[in-house]
Formats: C-alpha cells, sequence, structure tokens
C-alpha cells in the first residue's frame, strides 16, 4: 500500500466542508460586477471568436483544396513523363491501362486519369468509389465521324483489382480533340487547369489539370496527345459537409462569377452529378436561406468577387427575421475560387443571453478574492481528481478493466470513490472470463442497449466441435480440462483474428459468427478463413505431440452457413446474450456433425459458398435435406483460401462429375468417376467411397420412378 493510501483518515477533508467553506466567503457585489465585466467582454470578442474560427474553416479549405492540386499535378507529371520518356506507349492498351490504373488508385483525391489523341480517341481510367473503378475507351473513326465507347468494369479483391465484366460497345459522339480540356493544352503549350463537365461516361461537373504529351526520340519531340487529370467538384462538396461552422452556419465554395462550385447542399451536390454548377441565387431560391443571404451580400454590399484579395468579413442583417448574421469573405488563391462563410451571430450569443440568469445567481455569491482562491482549491482537491477518477470510469465503460488504477485524493469522499471503483475493477475483471469481452466492448462503442431486441440481417455462423472427444475425456477424467481449454483457446483466436465474434462454447463446440455488431461485406470469407486457421493451428500441435499421446486422435470439424438470421440480445430483462438466431442457424450446426457421414473437416452451406465466391476453393460435396428440413441444399467441403496460393485440384472436377452422374441416374458411369478419385488420393476419399456404396446400391436395386438424388438425414 503507498504511503498516501495509508494516511489517517483525520488528514482527510470532508467535500461538504470545503463547499461550504466557499459558499460563506463570497460577496453578491463583487459577484455581479464579475458577471457584468465577463458578460460585456463576451460580447466584445464574439467578433474575435468569429474570425477565428473562419480563419480555421479557410485554411482547412485551403489544404484540402492545395492537396487535390498537388496530387493532380503530381499524377499529371508522372504521366507525361512516362509518355516522354517512351516507358509507356500511349498505344499499348495494357501498359497504358496499368499505369493510369496504377495513378488513379495512388491518389485518393482523383477521379479521372485520362489520355487524348490527336485522332480524336480517348482513353481513361475513372474511379468510382474505394473499390471500384472503369477503364474507358473511345475510338474515333474520323471517316465515320463517330466513336465507339467500351467499358470494362474492375472491382477490388482483396489487395488487388480484378476485371469483372466489359460492357458491349455502343456509338459515341465524344470526340478527345473537340474538348476544352485538349484545345487549351494544345493552344498554349503546357499544363494548366480547365473547368469541364463532359466525360464519355457521364456529364460531372469537374476541374482538371492538362498538358500535352511529346515522345522524345534522337532528332525532335514529336506530339503524342493530351494528358488530363479531373477532379469531380462533388469530392469538395462531400468535403465541406464534414466542416462545421458554428451551431447552424454553412460555407460555400464559388467563383467569380457567382456560380457555386462546392457546397455541403444537397441540391448542389444532385446538380454537380449532372454536370451542372448552379449559381448562388438559385440555390437561395429553392430554400437555401443563408446562401440566399449571401448571395444578396454580394450585391447589396457591391462586394467585387474578381477583387478580394483579403479576407472580408462583413455584419448582416437579414431583412426577413432581423437576424444578424457574420458573412466572411476569402479567396482560396487557386483558380479565382473563393470560400463564403455565413454564421448567424445568435450561434454565439444565445448561449450567453439563456446563462445570463443563472450566472447572475451564481456569481452573486463569489468575491474577485475567494474566486482566486476558490479555483486554486477547487481545481487541486476537486477538479484533478474527478477528471482522473472520470478517465477510470471510462475504463471501466470501455471493459478495459486492466487499466483502472487508484487515484489518491486528500478528499475522503474523492479517496473512497477510488477505492470502490478499484475494488470493482477487480470484481469485474473475474466476472469478464464468463463473457465475451470483445463483443461487450464492441456492443458499448456502437451504442446498442443491454435490452431484448434485435434485427434481421445476412450473417454467417460457425459450429465447430471435436471429433473423439467424448472417447479422450473417458480416458483422460480430469485430465481432459487442459486439453479442452487449449482447443477453445487455439478455436476462439482464429475467430477473432478473423473479425468474428464468440457467441458461446458448448461442451466442446464452439458457436461464432460474422457480419454483426459491426457491418463486414466479407462475412461469408473471413468465416472460411477462421475454419482453415482453426484446423491449421489444430494440426500443427498434433505434429509436435509423440505417436503415442492419446490427443492426436483429437480433429476439429466445422459447418458454416450463410442467410438470413435474428441478431439482437435475445433473452429476457434478466438475462441476455447477444446471439443469432434463425433456419441458417440450425443449418450450421447440423452442417457440423455431417462430416461424420463423409468423413470431412468442413462443410459450407450453398449460401456461404455463393457469398465467398472466388476467396475460397471447395468442391461440391451432395445435395442433403438436413435433419428437421423438407428441401434439400448443396453442400460443399471448404478445401483452401484461394488468396494463400489454393487451387482447385484436378481430381476434384473428376468428383463433381461424378456427382452429376449420379444426380442424373448414371450410377455405372458416377462409379468409374468416384473411383478414379479414391484411387487418386493417397489416401483414399472417404466421400467417393460414400457414394461407391451408394452407387453400387441402386445398380443392385435400381430404384423407382419417384427416386431423388438429395440424400435425407435422418439424424441431427
Amino acid at each position: 500500500m503507498s504511503a498516501t493510501a495509508a494516511a489517517p483518515e483525520s488528514r482527510k477533508l470532508g467535500l461538504k466542508l470545503v463547499l461550504t467553506g466557499l459558499v460563506l466567503a463570497t460577496v453578491v457585489l463583487t459577484a455581479l460586477f464579475i458577471h457584468l465585466l465577463w458578460s460585456h467582454a463576451a460580447r466584445e470578442n464574439v467578433a474575435d471568436v468569429v474570425t477565428q474560427l473562419n480563419t480555421e474553416i479557410v485554411d482547412n479549405i485551403r489544404t484540402e483544396v492545395l492537396g487535390v492540386r498537388v496530387d493532380a499535378i503530381a499524377v499529371q507529371n508522372a504521366l507525361t513523363e512516362a509518355f516522354f520518356q517512351g516507358i509507356v506507349d500511349p498505344n499499348d492498351e495494357a501498359k497504358r491501362e496499368f499505369i493510369a490504373q496504377a495513378l488513379l488508385r495512388s491518389q485518393s483525391a482523383l477521379s479521372w486519369v485520362s489520355f487524348g489523341f490527336p485522332d480524336g480517341s480517348f482513353f481513361g481510367a475513372q474511379k468510382l468509389g474505394d473499390s471500384e473503378f472503369n477503364m474507358v475507351e473511345v475510338r474515333w473513326d474520323a471517316g465515320a465521324a463517330a466513336g465507339q465507347l467500351r467499358v470494362d468494369h474492375y472491382v477490388r479483391q482483396g489487395v488487388h483489382y480484378e476485371f469483372t465484366e466489359r460492357a458491349p460497345l455502343v456509338p459515341s459522339s465524344y470526340k478527345a480533340t473537340e474538348q476544352s480540356w485538349y484545345q487549351r493544352a494544345v493552344k498554349e503549350g503546357e499544363a494548366g487547369w480547365n473547368d469541364l463537365t463532359t466525360f464519355p461516361t457521364a456529364d460531372r461537373a469537374a476541374i482538371s489539370t492538362s498538358a500535352p504529351v511529346y515522345f522524345a526520340n534522337v532528332s525532335a519531340e514529336t506530339f503524342r496527345g493530351v494528358a488530363n487529370v479531373a477532379i469531380e467538384l462533388e469530392r469538395l462538396s462531400r468535403f465541406l459537409q464534414r466542416l462545421k461552422v458554428g451551431a447552424s452556419g454553412t460555407v460555400v465554395i464559388i467563383d467569380q462569377r457567382g456560380h457555386i462550385v462546392a457546397s455541403p447542399d444537397d441540391r448542389a451536390i444532385a446538380e454537380q452529378q449532372k454536370g451542372e454548377m448552379p449559381m448562388l441565387r438559385e440555390l437561395g431560391a429553392a430554400g437555401n436561406r443563408l446562401l440566399a443571404l449571401v448571395d444578396q451580400t454580394i450585391h447589396s454590399k457591391q462586394v467585387d468577387l474578381p477583387r478580394t484579395g483579403d479576407i472580408l468579413q462583413l455584419s448582416v442583417v437579414d431583412p426577413s427575421d432581423g437576424r444578424s448574421y457574420y458573412i466572411t469573405f476569402a479567396p482560396l488563391n487557386f483558380h479565382g475560387w473563393i470560400a463564403a462563410t455565413v454564421v448567424p451571430a445568435s450561434d454565439f450569443l444565445a448561449t450567453i443571453d439563456q446563462q445570463t440568469p443563472y450566472l447572475l445567481a451564481a456569481l452573486a455569491a463569489l468575491t474577485l478574492v475567494m474566486a482566486g482562491l476558490a479555483a486554486v482549491v477547487v481545481n487541486n482537491l476537486v477538479a484533478r481528481p474527478l477528471v482522473r477518477i472520470a478517465g477510470q470510469l471510462k475504463h471501466i465503460e470501455s471493459f478495459r478493466l486492466d487499466q483502472v488504477t487508484r487515484v489518491p485524493s486528500r478528499l475522503h469522499e474523492f479517496d473512497s470513490l477510488s477505492n470502490a471503483l478499484l475494488q470493482m475493477s477487480v470484481g469485474l475483471s473475474s466476472f469478464r472470463k464468463y463473457m465475451p469481452t470483445e463483443l461487450v466492448r464492441t456492443l458499448v462503442s456502437q451504442g446498442i442497449e443491454a435490452k431484448p431486441g434485435g434485427n434481421q440481417e445476412t450473417l454467417t455462423v460457425l459450429f465447430a466441435d471435436l471429433q473423439g472427444f467424448t472417447t479422450l475425456s473417458e480416458m483422460l477424467g480430469e485430465g481432459i480440462v487442459p486439453v479442452l481449454s487449449e482447443y477453445l483457446e487455439t478455436a476462439s483466436s482464429a475467430v477473432i483474428a478473423h473479425r468474428g465474434e464468440i457467441d458461446k462454447f458448448i461442451g466442446d463446440a464452439v458457436m461464432a459468427f460474422w457480419g454483426a455488431p459491426i457491418e463486414n461485406p466479407q462475412h461469408a470469407r473471413d468465416a472460411c478463413a477462421a475454419a482453415l486457421a482453426m484446423q491449421r493451428a489444430m494440426m500443427a500441435r498434433q505434429a509436435q505431440m509423440p505417436a503415442a499421446d492419446p490427443r492426436r486422435v483429437l480433429r476439429v470439424r466445422v459447418g458454416i452457413n450463410t442467410g438470413r438470421m435474428l441478431v439482437g440480445n435475445i433473452g429476457s430483462s434478466d438475462r441476455l446474450n447477444y446471439t443469432v438466431i434463425g433456419d441458417p442457424v440450425n443449418v450450421a450446426s447440423r452442417l457440423e456433425s455431417v462430416n461424420k457421414r463423409y468423413g470431412t473437416a468442413i462443410i459450407i452451406g450453398e449460401e456461404t459458398r455463393r457469398a465467398a465466391g472466388d476467396a475460397i476453393v471447395v468442391r461440391q460435396l451432395d445435395w442433403v435435406a438436413v435433419y428437421g428440413r423438407a428441401e434439400g441444399i448443396a453442400i460443399y467441403e471448404l478445401l483452401a483460401m484461394a488468396e494463400e496460393g489454393g487451387e482447385c485440384p484436378a481430381w476434384v472436377t473428376t468428383y463433381e462429375a461424378g456427382l452429376a452422374a449420379y444426380r442424373d441416374g448414371r450410377f455405372a458411369e458416377a462409379v468409374e468417376r468416384f473411383t478414379v478419385v479414391q484411387e487418386a488420393r493417397s489416401g483414399g476419399d472417404e466421400p467417393s467411397v460414400v457414394f461407391l456404396d451408394r452407387c453400387r446400391g441402386l445398380l443392385a436395386d435400381p430404384p423407382g420412378a419417384g427416386w431423388t438424388h438429395v440424400a435425407v438425414l435422418m439424424e441431427k
């Protein structure tokens, strides 16, 4: 115990005594004087506060615009230099697409990286979001005075982008040499900025930097076309939506003619998406009162936008309601753009006016001398310990109990409170072993209240069990506990490492799910990866055991299924469990036990197969109607993850051909196929053995007209 903790109780002061002393030591007249001085100074400083706020906003916008400019120019320089040096030939389709894609992906602010040919043709990479882009090409036919538009679509899969589809060729009137960005670059012979709205695929309000491209050869430089890097203005509007301008103000970027370059107004964004740059008065007339006030101020105050060289702050009164506003115009030093902010004065003065009666009553009890003394005393005896104790409460709130420490204080109440919090954390540290701690933290951070309720969502659920556990537990008796703990630790680590949530342990069984409470679009893929990681970890542990160790007989069996299920707090008002329920959950549980029938380790349902897609390597195992269901489903054996170098073995094709022959009633052909698979695999293939027995029985006793290839499972 520390020296502070051992201090006698007589040295600790009571909170009530301290506060009473402060109250009795105050004087009403001095308090009133302080309040009047504070209120006057606060009102006088509102304009300064607005100036500081606007300065910060303008600085943020300038930084964002500068970043966009720098990114665009850097990409343009890289593209033109690559063409100039002959590193990439603009006519080499594969290489030009590669460099355009790479440059576009390297800069999140950019929308297009493109190139226009002297014959009017065009190619470019178009970003559609964080995980998709298009490769766009227009081949111009001068004889026909028309072009053909081709669009290839790519989607990110992991760290790579994969081609998904090519849209059919369609006629296009888009001719690169007729575009303003092309003509300006050719006319001026150097890089420069452009306003544009027309793109091959759609109209969008944007700016771009374009530059002529030459090819360096021994004797001269040959003109090859124009490189163009574009940024859609919608991106700046989205950025402005994230800026907070007072409590109810707004900010807008305009050009020198009064066109809106960027605005948080959704109507402005909708116009940008159609290739338009609306005027201030248009959005003002459409109902945006703040933008209407900016437009009125420009005309009534005769603000000369082209000559606005520094921050100009004006105080205006809205004639419609008599309210006061601060309006500021600040040049962004780029492309003639100006940032205009409008902030209601009430955002700063309303709080002062509302709190005046309360402050008068409170400050009437203080004196100037005692105020300073009280500040020191309260800060040292009350404020600092409270802040530190509040920090400990935050640790308890987020269930990070190992970070809770004792906060010593001279005040008896605070010292007792700190001791109580420490004892609480010790008790909860033991209690949290009985619940999924990470899940609790997630639910708290998501603001999900601990009361019964849930939602229907598409998730993936996993059930894992140990083959041979019952026999081993009878053999080891109480010695089975560390074996079980080691297995459950292995399974838990695999689930958590792949963004899953442990639902519960049921003896030697593990139930986990993916996709909630935090959304995970890759929930099926992550569940498959966790199952394989669990299997590998078990095999690695057993490989290190002596040959005579009875634990070597243990094998993990996994069932995985995906579907719409109820997820949420299930239970009563006294006891809840954040879990999933529904038919897909029951099917996953059945699939785990189906492994025993086929001698497999991991079986997934057809919805999991569909959701995971090319991320996994599988073989279709059979069609089964699991216990408790009338209709049949396709089931698959999970073999590997594609991203880990897993490839589909040749015998899988043979097996699935045998499966197709079995389904069609060609049992003799199926026997041949399954026999090949059985012989091809060094240790044999148990699913093939199952089908060999099944097919031979059907050959010996042919089925009737009502025969179905779906295997009905009569046990759980």
